[in-house]
């Protein structure tokens, strides 16, 4: 009995001391609130602006990195003008705490714009011009390739090209450079070469009527790709490299010839007065990309009794006999 009666004195006095010391409250601490932190706008160009804009409370000090520094105000902006993509952090301060927020200001890069770079025509023929167009933004500098040089953003440029050429633009600014071709083609002009039938040609003079006579057929073949017309192809005999000394001249037509083929004009028949020497052939063609021209063949007559025959060979100004370069001058004005 005297036992439980302890125990229970014992119980009683330990809640009683409880009961004496009572409860502890934990302590609050309350760190700044950053309700908003913004960039608007969050992309621009180098050189723009940024304005960044909070919202917090419960802070003694605020403040941004990459250079703003302290800041005031529970609500303010400030403006950035950063050259690279940035991130800004907002730290807000008390007793209690720290607080941060980001926001990034993306920088758009801005390379050149070409906006148009032509050729016109961007075919023509040898020693004819065409006219470089363009127009270029957002550039610090602009130049063409093949000893053009540096150029205005918009212009013209007239180019007079030997062979099919590429022109490049080169618009660059600090944010990188951009390139624009524009190409002017030389259109091809026919290659006429010219044989007879029978090759050689047969030349028979006759000693009594001191004439001479050849029966042959011309053929103008083409071998450049190029499809064309024979306007004229004018024959000459000649007694000496004289064009004083023509003895007969006949055209022998006209005609139409395909690209990489042939015409045949023939067979005819001179005959001219004297012993020709020399035998000479002028043709006159246009080709369908436009080209006017005219090609001159020769050849000195060898004879052999009263039967002769002329290898042509082609007439090339300042390579051939001036001699005979006359002589293809008397048929052109003979043809005239």
């Amino acid at each position: 009995m005297k036992k439980w009666l302890i125990v229970c004195l014992v119980f009683v006095g330990l809640a009683a001391g409880y009961g004496c010391k009572g409860t502890t409250e934990p302590v609050v601490k309350h760190p700044p609130t950053i309700t908003s932190f913004t960039a608007a706008p969050t992309t621009i160009h180098a050189g723009e602006a940024s304005v960044l804009t909070w919202n917090v409370t419960g802070a003694t000090t605020l403040s941004i990195n990459q250079g703003v520094g302290t800041v005031t105000g529970a609500t303010g902006t400030t403006s950035v003008s950063p050259t690279a993509t940035t991130t800004y952090t907002l730290t807000a301060t008390n007793a209690d705490g720290t607080r941060t927020a980001t926001a990034t200001v993306t920088i758009s890069l801005v390379t050149p714009t070409i906006d148009s770079f032509t050729a016109t025509p961007a075919s023509i023929k040898l020693n004819e011009s065409s006219t470089l167009a363009w127009t270029v933004t957002d550039a610090t500098t602009v130049s063409i390739d093949q000893s053009i040089g540096t150029v205005a953003a918009s212009g013209t440029q007239a180019v007079t090209p030997l062979v099919t050429t590429t022109y490049t633009l080169t618009a660059t600014n600090a944010d990188g450079t951009t390139t624009g071709t524009a190409e002017v083609t030389i259109l091809p002009a026919a290659v006429i070469t010219i044989a007879t039938s029978p090759a050689p040609p047969v030349f028979i003079y006759d000693a009594g009527a001191n004439t001479t006579t050849s029966t042959f057929s011309e053929i103008f073949t083409e071998t450049n790709g190029v499809a064309g017309h024979v306007y004229s192809a004018y024959t000459g005999f000649y007694l000496t490299p004289d064009p004083t000394s023509r003895i007969a001249s006949h055209n022998f037509g006209n005609g139409d010839f395909a690209a990489n083929g042939s015409l045949t004009l023939g067979p005819e028949t001179e005959s001219g007065t004297g012993q020709a020497m020399i035998y000479a052939i002028l043709c006159t063609a246009t080709d369908a990309n436009g080209y006017l021209s005219e090609t001159a063949f020769y050849g000195d007559i060898s004879w052999a009794g009263a039967t002769g025959t002329a290898q042509l060979k082609m007439v090339v100004p300042g390579l051939t006999d001036p001699r005979i370069v006359r002589l293809v001058e008397d048929l052109k004005t003979r043809k005239r």
